[in-house]
């Protein structure tokens, strides 16, 4: 997944998770809707915007970033989509 499509991922999945009256869109934000929690969700999208304000700003912060995707592993690894991402986003940053 090349850098784009990464930042595109991550606010999708975002906003998808936020609002909820929002159409469907892809494959993926339904997945991830299905299988997250209602009151995980806000917490999700808020640690998946932290992550793309960090590697659009600062993209060298690897330290900041391995945090941010150990969260995102450790409680939503299980859902392909997300473990999909971050296995993206360690690749490109």
């Amino acid at each position: 997944m090349e850098k784009e499509e990464i930042f595109r991922t991550l606010d999708n999945l975002a906003r998808g998770l936020t609002h909820s009256n929002l159409e469907m869109g892809s494959l993926d934000i339904k997945i991830v809707r299905e299988k997250v929690e209602e009151e995980d969700k806000p917490k999700l999208a808020s640690i998946l915007e932290d992550l793309l304000v960090i590697l659009k700003d600062d993209p060298e912060n690897n330290s900041k970033i391995k945090i941010m995707c150990n969260q995102l592993m450790d409680g939503y690894g299980h859902i392909k989509p997300i473990s999909e991402l971050v296995k993206s986003v360690k690749a490109s940053f």
